[in-house]
C-alpha cells in the first residue's frame, strides 16, 4: 500500500513538473519578443529626393599645350603645385627661333634700303618727267618700281612679327591661378604641338557631376537646395549644399542617362577632382503623400523574395513581403505590404531565430 502511494506520488510530481516546464516554454518567446529590437513604421511627409551617385570635378581645367615643337628647357612645375595666373610653366628650346627672327630682320633692313632708293628713283624721275625730259612709260616704270619695294618691305615686316611671335610661344604661362594636377612630359622631351604638357584646374570652384535616369528629369527642383555627400573629404566637407544645378541637353543612348552638374561653394581644402560623391536631388511632388520607410537592415532578400519581419500582437515575428521603392539614406521607401503604426524587426537575424 505504501508502494502505490509513493507511485501516485512519483506521478503526480512528474505531472506538476512537465507542466510547469510546459508553462515556462510558453512564455519563453514573448520575453524574447519584447527583448527583440523593433521599429514602429511611421507615415513620413519629409521631401522625396532622387539618390545620383557620381564624381567631384573642376568647373575650370586645362590641359596646356604647346603651339610650337621644340625641346623642353626649362620646367618649373610638378604635380601638385599652385601657381599663379601668368607664372612660368615651362619654357621650349628657342635658338633656332632666335635666329629665325635675326634672319628676318637682317631681310628687312635689305627691304627697306630698296624702298628708299626705289623711292628716290621715283623722285627723281616724277620731276624729269614734270619738265618733259622722259617718257610717260619711263616714269610708270619708276612708280611700279616704287611699289614693288614698299609691298615687299611689308611682307619681310609681317614675316619678322610672326617670327617674333612665334618665339613668344616657346614660354608656356599658366592662363589661371590653380593646382597642377599633372605633369606629363620631363625636362629633355620633345615638345610637339597639340601634345598636352600638363594639366592645372581651378581648386577654388570645383561641382559634382551624377547620373540620373532621363525618366526622373522632369520631377527635379533645380532651384531647391541640394545635399551632397562625400565621404573621402574632410569631416567639415563631407555634407554640402550645392549652389546650383545644371542638367545637360543631351542624354546618354547607350545608358539613358542624364548628366545633372551641382555646383558646390567656393574654396574647399579637401576635394579633388574624380571623388566618389552621392546627391539628394529634391522632387517636384516632394510631401504631397505620405511616405513610409523601412531601415535598409530590417529587409530580408531571398532569392526573388524581398520582406520584412513584422512583430504581431503577440509579440511574434512574421516573415511578409514587400514592395520596395528606392533607397534615401539608410532608409528605403516602402510602396506595398506594410501599414504606419505596425512593428517591424530590426534584426532579421534574430528574428528567424526566435522559434
Amino acid at each position: 500500500m505504501s508502494k502505490q502511494m509513493r507511485r501516485y506520488e512519483y506521478t503526480f510530481l512528474h505531472t506538476a513538473a512537465t507542466l510547469l516546464l510546459l508553462s515556462w516554454v510558453s512564455l519563453m518567446p514573448v520575453a524574447q519578443a519584447d527583448a527583440l529590437q523593433t521599429f514602429i513604421i511611421k507615415e513620413s511627409h519629409q521631401a522625396q529626393a532622387i539618390t545620383a551617385e557620381g564624381s567631384v570635378e573642376a568647373v575650370q581645367q586645362s590641359a596646356i599645350a604647346p603651339q610650337v615643337s621644340g625641346s623642353i628647357a626649362i620646367l618649373t612645375v610638378k604635380a601638385g603645385d599652385y601657381v599663379k595666373a601668368g607664372q612660368l610653366l615651362a619654357r621650349i628650346d628657342t635658338r633656332i627661333a632666335n635666329q629665325q627672327v635675326i634672319s628676318n630682320q637682317a631681310q628687312v633692313a635689305a627691304a627697306n634700303a630698296q624702298l628708299s632708293a626705289a623711292r628716290q628713283e621715283y623722285e627723281r624721275k616724277r620731276r624729269l618727267h614734270e619738265k618733259q625730259y622722259i617718257s610717260q612709260a619711263a616714269l610708270e616704270r619708276a612708280e611700279s618700281d616704287y611699289k614693288t619695294a614698299e609691298a615687299q618691305t611689308k611682307a619681310q615686316l609681317a614675316q619678322t612679327n610672326a617670327a617674333n611671335v612665334q618665339t613668344g610661344l616657346h614660354t608656356i604661362n599658366a592662363p589661371y591661378a590653380g593646382l597642377v594636377a599633372e605633369v606629363m612630359v620631363e625636362l629633355g622631351d620633345m615638345a610637339m604641338p597639340g601634345k598636352p604638357l600638363l594639366v592645372i584646374y581651378d581648386s577654388k570652384a570645383l561641382r559634382v557631376v551624377v547620373n540620373v535616369p532621363q525618366s526622373q528629369l522632369a520631377q527635379i527642383k533645380q532651384n531647391a537646395g541640394i545635399q551632397v555627400s562625400i565621404p573621402a573629404a574632410i569631416e567639415s566637407e563631407r555634407s554640402l549644399t550645392g549652389t546650383q544645378v545644371t542638367i545637360l541637353p543631351t542624354a546618354d543612348a547607350v545608358s539613358n542617362m542624364v548628366k545633372v552638374r551641382i555646383t558646390l561653394p567656393e574654396n574647399l581644402t579637401s576635394l579633388r577632382p574624380g571623388m566618389f560623391a552621392r546627391a539628394m536631388l529634391p522632387t517636384e511632388n516632394a510631401g504631397a503623400q505620405g511616405q513610409l520607410s523601412v531601415p535598409a537592415s530590417a529587409v530580408v532578400k531571398r532569392s526573388e523574395l524581398t520582406a520584412v519581419y513584422v512583430v504581431n500582437s503577440k509579440g511574434l515575428p512574421q516573415l511578409r513581403q514587400v514592395r520596395l521603392g528606392r533607397k534615401q539614406g539608410h532608409n528605403i521607401e516602402v510602396l506595398a505590404g506594410l501599414q504606419a503604426g505596425e512593428k517591424i524587426a530590426l534584426d532579421p537575424i534574430a528574428a528567424v531565430n526566435f522559434k
